[in-house]
């Protein structure tokens, strides 16, 4: 990962008008509280163009932070992302189901020997289902900077991101700072900021990562 952490942070709010992509971000975030899925289909597209936008960047430049318009492509966009996540999430999703709902649901973890069983079938299950999902951000990237769902499982754009250091580095801070607000997310809507600032990760965590895609590209000539 290539870009500087106070670059990423100041990415979403670059460039005049400064505020107009968190407002709108922030408002389909809100909106979606009474139409979950049409909001969240765009803020999808928008999310897609940023990938884009940083994958494509070269070392020396920096990458524009887009607009919302038009509109129609944008939703586009937004419909090959999340069809994306959804094929990749499908296998970790149901591993964890069946292993933590299923073998394990009627162990006590309390136990000597239940514990153990407990400790391993987690721990296994949990490490499965993040090796399964960490192709994921390379294969958004791809589909996003591609403009196509079979980018998704091109092995060798998804293959060369998840081989590079600077993809891990970026994946696993992208995680992290997503985690932390998914957490904060109850305490900041009490005064109506939460959708706002988890809009404004989204953006950062989507840039960090098309950085360090793109740069992961460059270095293999793709």
């Amino acid at each position: 990962m290539t870009r500087s952490i106070p670059e990423l942070l100041a990415y979403p709010i670059r460039g005049p008008p400064r505020f107009d992509a968190l407002v709108v971000g922030g408002g389909l975030h809100l909106l979606a509280v009474w139409i979950p899925l049409v909001p969240f289909v765009a803020v999808a597209g928008y999310l897609s163009r940023v990938l884009a936008a940083t994958a494509s960047a070269g070392p020396d430049e920096t990458a524009e932070r887009p607009g919302w318009r038009p509109v129609g492509p944008l939703l586009r966009d937004g419909l090959r992302l999340l069809v994306t996540a959804v094929g990749y999430l499908i296998a970790p999703v149901a591993l964890l189901l069946v292993t933590l709902g299923g073998p394990l649901e009627g162990i006590d973890p309390t136990g000597t020997t239940d514990g153990v069983f407990f400790l391993v079938g987690t721990t296994v299950s949990t490490l499965l289902a993040f090796a399964i999902c960490y192709p994921l951000p390379a294969a958004l990237v791809a589909v996003a900077r591609e403009g196509s769902l079979r980018a998704a499982v091109d092995t060798t754009l998804v293959g060369t991101a998840t081989r590079d250091a600077g993809y891990l580095v970026a994946t696993l801070l992208a995680a992290g700072g997503l985690g932390l607000t998914a957490a904060a997310y109850g305490p900041l809507n009490a005064v109506a900021l939460g959708f706002f600032v988890g809009f404004y990760v989204e953006v950062v965590a989507a840039a960090a990562i098309g950085h360090a895609t793109g740069r992961a590209w460059e270095r293999r000539g793709i």
